[in-house]
């Protein structure tokens, strides 16, 4: 190839190689890594909360101490006005690309989130795989502020301890944006969202000096499922009811069972696994749903007088578990059937897919339907070990 073709080569590549016209320096942007959204008085009150790259770096190579993160709020009245008013009171752009949490207040929740939603969705720089939860009896702003001890950053604190309770304890769920607000659309189902709230007083945890006692004077603690209808918070399940409601919506990961075995000591039995299906269908112009769970268990502690290598008992036990897994997943379904009127649990959804032409025949009274709505249940629970020992020694210690 000549000069000239070379020249042309060149000069066609250089008109394909063209710079990013937004880019913007790190160094000009303050990185969010929660969010959270209240309403008092009317007013809308943003929380935002920054990475401090000095106070990261300065624990992580045992320079001096420093506060990891900044958390600003600003009050207007809108949110969109208050984002951008907080640029008043931080010294850089905010850029919340990478939120991990945005923490609801209850007020907004009962107000209605559609507004909130919005917003967040419609920002091209904000992705919407990060979690949504509801601060219960405190404000979005202080459960963003509650310093731990274990993570410099209070909203990846958030983001592990849900993940991680979650797939530990049955009443906890993570919902993340995308997921609500197709929840928000979908017929014949509507949205939960899992509640925080403050174990303790609140101005001693949000002090550094909270991160280093021994033992914290004030806790987070993820605590019962929020339920809505349409984009508004209904009310609460409680810790029972929750769990109920991961055991037929198929979130249960591994939970714990505690069946009585006298009037002061129990069996404990760990779920390690279960799946849940749920079939839906309309049969002489009545809607009819079958939830059926299979578990697998292990005995995790035994605190009585049992022989656990009786098949009898065995088979006892697993009847035990399978009661009260039905009594969560039916008292569940009566709080949201009678109080809330409110499908949570996809019934309407479970329809529409395995029954399209008898959907269509029950959606527009979906409401009345489901309120009396009679659910079948079946549970089957399998206990397969009972861990490196049989029967517990400790009915036969020695009496002092």
């Amino acid at each position: 190839m000549n000069r000239k073709g070379v020249f042309l080569l060149a000069l066609a590549l250089l008109v394909l190689l063209t710079g990013c016209w937004n880019r913007r320096e790190l160094n000009d942007l303050a990185i969010v890594m929660g969010t959270g959204i209240d309403k008092i008085d009317g007013e809308y009150v943003i929380s935002a909360q920054i990475v401090n790259p000095g106070g990261v770096a300065s624990k992580e190579s045992g320079g001096m101490s420093q506060s990891a993160v900044a958390t600003y709020s600003m009050r207007a009245s809108s949110i969109f006005e208050g984002i951008r008013k907080m640029t008043t009171v931080t010294p850089r752009r905010l850029y919340f690309s990478h939120i991990q949490v945005l923490v609801l207040g209850e007020q907004i929740a009962k107000e209605g989130t559609k507004e909130v939603l919005d917003l967040l969705f419609r920002d091209h720089e904000v992705r919407p795989d990060f979690y949504v939860i509801l601060a219960k009896d405190a404000t979005a702003l202080q459960i963003l502020s509650m310093i731990d001890p274990l993570e410099k950053i209070p909203a990846t604190k958030l983001y592990k301890s849900l993940e991680t309770a979650e797939s530990a304890w049955g009443s906890i769920v993570s919902i993340q944006l995308d997921e609500f607000i197709a929840d928000l659309l979908r017929e014949g189902i509507e949205p939960v969202l899992v509640g925080v709230n403050l174990k303790g007083k609140v101005h001693t945890g949000t002090s550094i000096g909270n991160s280093q006692k021994e033992s914290q004077s004030t806790l987070l603690r993820y605590h019962e499922i929020g339920v809505f209808k349409e984009d508004k918070l209904r009310g609460w399940f409680n810790e029972e009811e929750s769990i109920g409601f991961s055991y037929i919506t198929d979130r249960v990961d591994s939970t714990i069972e505690e069946i009585p075995c006298n009037k002061n000591n129990k069996i404990v039995i760990e779920i390690i696994r279960n799946k849940t299906t749920v079939k839906g269908k309309v049969e002489k112009g009545k809607p009819q749903v079958e939830v059926s769970i299979s578990a697998e268990g292990t005995v995790g502690e035994v605190a009585c007088r049992i022989d656990l290598s009786d098949p009898k008992t065995m088979y006892k036990l697993e009847a035990d578990v399978e009661k009260q897994i039905r009594d969560k997943i039916l008292s569940a379904i009566h709080k949201a059937q009678k109080q809330y009127r409110s499908d949570v649990f996809g019934f309407g959804q479970s329809i529409y897919q395995n029954d399209p032409k008898g959907w269509e025949k029950v959606k527009e009274d979906w409401d009345s339907q489901f309120s009396n709505l009679k659910v079948k249940i079946k549970t089957d629970v399998k206990l397969r070990r009972t861990g490196k020992v049989g029967n517990s020694f400790i009915p036969f210690m020695k009496k002092e």
